[in-house]
């Protein structure tokens, strides 16, 4: 801020006062203008802000709805192994060449597709301070989506590598022996089935959250995802055990 000195000393009280009104005004104006522009830069900074976050939200939608349709196929092809063997079971036309047969056929069924979910642009709005001009309301919903997002995609990664070993471990030692008796092998089957369904409920769950995100679902259908996918996960217990 530039204030130009007075050429001359004020002659009156009244002179001196009309020149110190004149640089305080010079001030208040010049420190309004400052906060005008800033203020457009911070709503400019904060749409910026909102308009990545709202594309990379979008993005990490269509991924998980990508996600989801191959896993529910995957626990389709998992249950018809299943159930393929729990009928050979029943009617006594299992042996161990079919049971063998059916491992192999699983190995190759092990194609566990979970999104991968970007960050960036939060991450990038949080270290710039972006975000502290996105309005509170959305700022809040913002971050309780990528926390949920957060805790479903280590939910998820914990039980495929905590299930996933133990289920490949079994069926893999079962090919190399060529050997499987028929109640372990259901319980192996039974358990990847379960498994596979348990990380379609939690993306079912996270696909609700992402719509609701985007203002395509209420609330309420995103408290109705979890009993609905957690329903077929139930079934698969009931459908191995009659």
């Amino acid at each position: 801020m530039h204030v130009e000195p007075l050429e001359k000393l004020p002659r009156s009280v009244r002179e001196f006062l009309s020149h110190y009104a004149m640089i305080v005004l010079s001030i208040l104006t010049a420190l309004a203008l400052e906060q005008v522009a800033l203020g457009f830069e911070h709503r400019h900074e904060g749409h910026r802000a909102k308009e990545e976050i709202d594309q990379e939200i979008a993005s990490n939608r269509h991924a998980v709805e990508d996600s989801l349709k191959a896993t529910h196929e995957n626990a389709e092809a998992w249950s018809a192994l299943l159930h393929q063997t729990v009928d050979e079971v029943r009617d006594g036309t299992s042996t161990n060449d079919t049971r063998v047969a059916t491992m192999k056929a699983a190995t190759r069924q092990f194609r566990d597709a979970l999104p991968s979910l970007k960050t960036t642009a939060w991450d990038a709005a949080i270290a710039d301070h972006s975000v502290n001009y996105i309005d509170h309301e959305v700022l809040t919903r913002y971050s309780e989506l990528y926390a949920s997002q957060r805790m479903f995609s280590q939910a998820m990664w914990d039980t495929l590598r905590d299930g996933g070993v133990h289920n490949m471990s079994d069926i893999a030692l079962a090919v190399y022996v060529n050997k499987a008796d028929a109640t372990p092998m259901i319980a192996t089957l039974n358990n990847r089935m379960l498994t596979i369904r348990i990380i379609e409920s939690q993306l079912a769950q996270l696909d609700a959250g992402l719509k609701e995100a985007a203002g395509e679902r209420s609330p309420a259908s995103v408290e109705k995802a979890a009993p609905a996918s957690a329903a077929a996960a139930s079934a698969a217990v009931s459908a191995s055990s009659h």
